[in-house]
């Protein structure tokens, strides 16, 4: 397309449509469900309004190129000059629904054949769904666990033996044969109290040989350990990885997108997600007009455990409850989202 005002007037109505679109389906699928109530809907509206108000900026400014004579061909200011503030506001529209749409195909869910989900935990915050599959575990390692063990005393009852690790607090929230809390914390180097997740591993007094299951909740840290890939975060051992991976609206600083998508792609190389759930403590964010949760916990179970198919079903399910209970649970639909176009 050669006409640089019809090829931005292209993106902004694609951005427009696509926004508008999930959000709309987003409410249907909520409603049918009865999962909306009084502050879903107000939440759902202020996405809607920030979507409005955006585009509604970007036309007007669209028509004032061509009331300018910044058409192509036509005399009167040139387009360079009158288009600049749009064209930029457009391009970092276009680039975060580019970038959003990576992250969300390297997130995208699978069900893994003749198993079953299971909650484990409490039905509210610090609780997870996992894959019903306990057989063989030689024990599990919870990284980031502040005032609530309620987890690793599940994993507990499985025949799990657990190794606790938070530098955050100065005793774990309570002891029982099984559980062994150590004050370190998550990194990329060795350092201070700081442990790479390879060294966590080998202090973890667990047994060297079978697999394990890794919980990790550790508010953004989570990023630059896993971007940093297999030489500081071995993965081939955890047979379940639960992650809760903070701040997606984000997106926009290049060191944080890079280290995302580093991250995830490291993470989905030997594991293939088959949960998600939003933390709606979180909420959600309209990110290049996809909306999207700010904080998702995920469930990756490893590639050689079960034969895997894409899932169809909606987030979330029965199994899963909103970590703040005074306020509904983030519809998320199937999570499946569209490729961004190759040339983003």
């Amino acid at each position: 397309m050669n006409n640089p005002v019809a090829r931005i007037k292209g993106i902004l109505g694609e951005l427009l449509l696509n926004g508008r679109q999930a959000l709309e389906v987003m409410r249907a699928q909520a409603m049918r469900l009865d999962r909306i109530d009084e502050g879903q809907a107000l939440r759902l509206g202020r996405l809607e309004r920030e979507q409005a108000r955006r585009f509604a900026a970007l036309e007007r400014k669209l028509e004032a190129m061509g009331a300018h004579g910044g058409l192509p061909g036509v005399p009167g200011a040139p387009v360079e000059a009158i288009a600049a503030e749009p064209l930029d506001e457009i391009a970092s529209l276009s680039r975060e629904r580019a970038r959003i749409l990576r992250l969300a195909a390297l997130l995208a869910p699978f069900r893994p054949r003749d198993a079953r989900k299971v909650r484990v935990g409490p039905p509210r915050d610090g609780g997870y769904v996992m894959v019903e599959d306990w057989g063989g575990l030689a024990g599990a390692i919870s990284i980031g666990i502040g005032d609530d063990d309620a987890w690793d005393r599940a994993m507990l009852g499985h025949g799990c033996p657990v190794a606790q690790f938070d530098h955050t607090i100065t005793a774990p929230p309570g002891t029982a044969p099984g559980l062994a809390w150590q004050p370190l914390g998550i990194g990329t180097v060795d350092v201070n109290n700081i442990r790479t997740l390879r060294s966590l591993i080998a202090l973890s007094g667990l047994p060297e040989a079978g697999d394990l299951v890794l919980k990790m909740d550790v508010e953004a840290a989570e990023w630059p350990v896993l971007a940093a890939g297999e030489a500081t975060a071995p993965l081939e051992r955890f047979r379940q990885i639960l992650i809760e991976f903070h701040w997606f609206d984000r997106i926009g600083g290049d060191r944080w997108f890079a280290e995302a998508e580093a991250a995830l792609t490291h993470l989905t190389r030997s594991h293939a997600v088959v949960h998600v759930h939003a933390n709606n403590w979180g909420g959600a964010a309209l990110i290049g007009g996809v909306p999207f949760p700010c904080v998702l916990e995920v469930t990756l179970l490893r590639r050689d455990v079960a034969e895997l198919e894409p899932e169809t079903g909606f987030f979330p399910t029965p199994l899963d409850a909103p970590c703040n209970p005074s306020r509904p649970d983030i519809f998320l639909g199937t999570f499946r989202f569209p490729q961004p176009p190759a040339d983003e």
